[in-house]
């Protein structure tokens, strides 16, 4: 999995501060110091104009003037610091000399630092440079914590694919081979190639789900290599719906093609294409009772090229929709035969049409089935 990316340390060019003083004389020698020193300005001549500023656009550091009419430094402070969209904004007092028994209060209620008038420029700036910087390494910090997080999760999600999905098929094919080695001479041949083709079924069921979870490591890895190229995108799609068609027979399921007899052309990778085309209709027969309908379809138009591959199952639910593409999703919907999901196969499916500039959606309501579309660009 790919860790954050270290940030670049904050520049003044990047960095908005907003200078809070009811004498508008002061702004204009602290916005003038700023500003030489390349950092972008915001001022406010009130407490009150300051609160509404931030709600507006929020500042990367805050200097505050502590003695202010109507609204104090301190009152100011404490409001920014008990609302979570600015509480992590590091606040600076300027003071006056005479202020600093008031400071006690003020870092009392969340400011960093403070600076006493009269400042020159480089001590002004130093404690700026210092607290941004300082705030760039504990954002950075809760990414990488968020970062770890998400990795954590995925890690048990993994963990439980490989303690329980691939057990079992192991389990399945341990009992069904000592079956053939005890029984071997009192089975009759019909009952020998159902017990083969258990074992072959289930081989493919274990070998699809770790190709998964290895589509999925690449992917994260940005080790997967495309070679995007003019293809006629109705012999991929016809080729995918040939090798389910035993599946699909299986279920009593019919497949309908329909794509025309001239080639329709898109720019993208034939064998990538062709995991998500077998991803797209392997659910759609994974997902539809017996006997019904899958309908594959080509469209074109100047721009792009439309596939549709389209099922009579029970179709999705809003809440599933919003899951759909997801690492690891878990649905309400299951599949109709017993078939088995890693949660997997439609989050690498975003990910491969995203990479061949395309794109994946679904259309679907429940009751009615469910339409999945991709579309790529046209050469």
């Amino acid at each position: 999995m790919n860790p954050v990316p270290p940030a670049t340390p904050p520049s003044p060019q990047s960095s908005l501060v907003l200078v809070v003083d009811d004498v508008q004389q002061n702004i204009q020698v602290v916005g003038t110091m700023l500003r030489e020193a390349g950092y972008s300005i915001m001022p406010a001549t009130s407490g009150a104009a300051a609160l509404q500023r931030v709600q507006k656009k929020l500042p990367d550091l805050i200097l505050l003037d502590l003695m202010m009419p109507e609204m104090d430094g301190l009152e100011v402070c404490r409001r920014l610091k008990a609302d979570p969209a600015t509480q992590s904004i590091p606040i600076i007092f300027l003071t006056a000399s005479n202020e600093v028994s008031h400071l006690v209060h003020g870092l009392a209620a969340g400011a960093v630092d403070y600076v006493t008038k009269p400042f020159t420029p480089p001590e002004l700036l130093a404690r700026v440079q210092t607290h941004l910087e300082l705030k760039h390494a504990r954002d950075t910090m809760v990414r990488y914590g968020q970062e770890l997080s998400r990795l954590n999760e995925e890690k048990n999600e993994f963990m439980g694919i490989a303690a329980h999905d691939l057990r079992n098929p192991l389990s399945a094919i341990k009992g069904y081979s000592e079956m053939v080695m005890e029984d071997g001479e009192s089975l009759q041949h019909r009952e020998l190639e159902e017990n083969g083709r258990r074992i072959r079924d289930t081989v493919a069921r274990m070998a699809e789900m770790v190709q998964n979870l290895l589509d999925a490591n690449r992917i994260e890895r940005g080790e997967m290599i495309l070679s995007l190229a003019p293809t006629d995108l109705c012999r991929v799609v016809a080729s995918v719906v040939e090798t389910q068609l035993p599946r699909a027979a299986a279920k009593q399921q019919t497949i309908h093609l329909e794509c025309g007899a001239a080639p329709i052309k898109a720019l993208i990778d034939p064998a990538v294409c062709v995991q998500v085309f077998e991803n797209l209709v392997s659910n759609a027969v994974k997902y539809s009772p017996s006997g019904k309908n899958i309908f594959a379809r080509l469209k074109t138009s100047d721009a792009a090229v439309r596939c549709e591959v389209q099922d009579e199952g029970p179709g999705l639910s809003a809440e599933d929709q919003k899951k759909l593409f997801g690492k690891f999703a878990r649905l309400s919907a299951k599949p109709t035969g017993g078939e088995h999901s890693t949660g997997l196969g439609l989050s690498i499916v975003k990910k491969m049409v995203e990479a061949m500039n395309g794109q994946v959606w679904c259309e679907s309501e429940p009751g009615r089935g469910a339409t999945f579309v991709v579309q790529f660009p046209t050469p």
